[in-house]
């Protein structure tokens, strides 16, 4: 990656299913001014050296965190990842798909991750949605959060500290 390529906004989807399936949809957003992404897509072995290097560098800062569901360690895997651009040359997106799988049990669940607390250099988001019939019980994160059913809208703001010890619990009712 360039030196001039900055990092504007980040946004994870995630989607819960019923057997204990996580999928993660993540995206970080950059402003490219030499289009360095861009230029990259002219040599298709270079670009394949980048994707590689995004994805294995990811999958090296999923290792350097502890997850856990129902306090069993789950492993995080990148499945996938591209160079995409939104309606700009010099505005590349980087995007992963990662998915990992826990042990659901009726009745209350807990997600838990931790990170390394780091200061935002920029904007994110995270949306998680769980299935129809789950109940989120209790969110520990420093961001800021509102759940709204099954769903659970997550932010924060460029110069917000994030990471550390973060858990959702919810319940799943059938």
């Amino acid at each position: 990656m360039s030196d001039n390529v900055v990092p504007v906004f980040a946004h994870a989807f995630f989607s819960v299913s019923h057997d204990g399936e996580f999928h993660q949809l993540l995206t970080y957003d950059y402003y490219d001014p030499d289009e360095y992404y861009l230029n990259l897509e002219s040599n298709p072995e270079e670009y394949e050296k980048e994707i590689e290097k995004l994805w294995l560098n990811m999958q090296g800062f999923l290792e350097e965190e502890t997850n856990k569901v129902n306090s069993e360690t789950v492993y995080p895997k990148v499945i996938y990842t591209d160079i995409q651009f939104r309606g700009s040359e010099n505005m590349p997106f980087i995007l992963w798909v990662i998915s990992f799988k826990g042990e659901f049990k009726k009745g209350e669940n807990v997600y838990q991750t931790v990170t390394e607390e780091e200061v935002l250099e920029y904007d994110c988001d995270a949306i998680w949605t769980f299935p129809e019939d789950c109940e989120i019980l209790s969110v520990t994160t420093p961001m800021d959060y509102e759940i709204m059913d099954n769903i659970l809208l997550l932010w924060a703001r460029k110069g917000d500290k994030i990471g550390g010890h973060e858990e959702i619990r919810f319940k799943i009712k059938s």
